[in-house]
């Protein structure tokens, strides 16, 4: 940094330099032309290079103090800056002003930010309650084929409204995360339980092929089942797309330290110029632009919450023959 920092002030005094030693050749002409006999060069050189000397080092320790602060805040340091020359307190001031004027904007974007989403956030959980009772009304209703498709579509529309308080409570995320040892096979048992009704209305049949007898691994349980559970409604999603019967495999195996989970689908499959995109928010490519239902959300939601909890999501798919998720975590020995 010293270098850099001495390169950059000899730089900015360049032009200073190169004047003051064309004045002092400028002198000993005029001398050396009024008088011809005269040949001292070197005396009145030495002393205008030494005042020239004189004057660069005390310029440095002027300049030095606020170069270093500048480099080392421009490297993420926090330390205090004493500006000694007018330039760098104008400097300073400006600096100053800047950040004061982009402080109060951020703090002001962020609580309109705060206020939108407590709206969205009440405005979401009023729409959950006529989905439930709509549930509970279908649920208590004779059956029918009629009432069977509006039942799908409430699950829709139920799946989509968690999604987005998903979307909404992953900003508190650091409040509500506590890590602890999981039951891999409990939990994806528990996920398949819930949807009964989906496997048989999209004629899905999954099923758990572990190779470990426990498969307990270090996370959140919550957050670890909404990332499955989005994984798992894309499987459907697409799935349902394809006629027939239909396997969804939960494959789970440890691999050194960690557990994997291959979540195998047999549906429509992602074309592989869109493969490198599916986990941008609101991606639905050429599926997307095929099928209604894509929401772009899912894949989204699941690879941000195996950032934060931990875990690797990658995903890999042949077009028209199905799609693979693969997730791993860190195992652990017994809960």
């Amino acid at each position: 940094m010293l270098k850099s920092l001495f390169l950059r002030f000899l730089k900015d005094r360049i032009l200073l330099i190169l004047l003051y030693l064309l004045n002092i050749v400028c002198v000993l002409l005029f001398f050396h032309l009024s008088e011809p006999a005269n040949n001292e060069y070197f005396y009145p050189l030495a002393i205008g290079l030494f005042f020239l000397s004189l004057y660069l080092f005390i310029d440095w320790f002027r300049f030095y103090p606020t170069g270093r602060a500048i480099e080392m805040r421009r490297k993420g340091q926090n330390v205090e800056w004493a500006a000694s020359t007018e330039e760098q307190k104008a400097f300073q001031r400006l600096l100053h002003r800047a950040v004061s004027e982009y402080t109060k904007e951020n703090n002001e974007l962020k609580e309109q930010s705060k206020e939108r989403i407590s709206l969205l956030s009440h405005w979401m959980h009023h729409l959950k309650t006529p989905v439930s009772v709509i549930e509970l009304i279908l649920n208590n209703g004779e059956k029918t084929e009629t009432l069977e498709k509006i039942q799908q579509e409430n699950k829709r529309l139920h799946t989509s409204i968690e999604q987005g308080l998903t979307m909404i409570r992953m900003d508190q995320f650091g409040n509500d995360f506590e890590v602890q040892t999981v039951d891999l096979v409990g939990s994806l048992r528990k996920l398949i339980n819930a949807r009964k009704k989906e496997w048989i209305y999209q004629s899905l049949f999954p099923s758990i092929e572990s190779s470990e007898e426990d498969a307990f691994i270090i996370t959140d349980p919550k957050w670890n089942e909404i990332m499955i559970d989005q994984i798992i409604t894309n499987a459907i999603k697409y799935s349902s797309l394809k006629e027939g019967n239909k396997k969804l495999v939960f494959k789970v195996e440890r691999v050194e330290d960690h557990i994997h989970l291959s979540i195998i689908d047999e549906g429509v499959g992602i074309p592989p110029y869109d493969i490198e995109r599916v986990f941008q928010p609101f991606f639905t490519g050429e599926n997307g632009r095929q099928h209604r239902n894509s929401t772009g959300i899912g894949l989204y939601l699941s690879k941000k919450i195996a950032d934060k909890t931990g875990a690797k999501i990658t995903i890999q798919s042949v077009h028209g023959e199905g799609t693979t998720v693969i997730l791993r975590w860190l195992a652990t020995g017994s809960k």
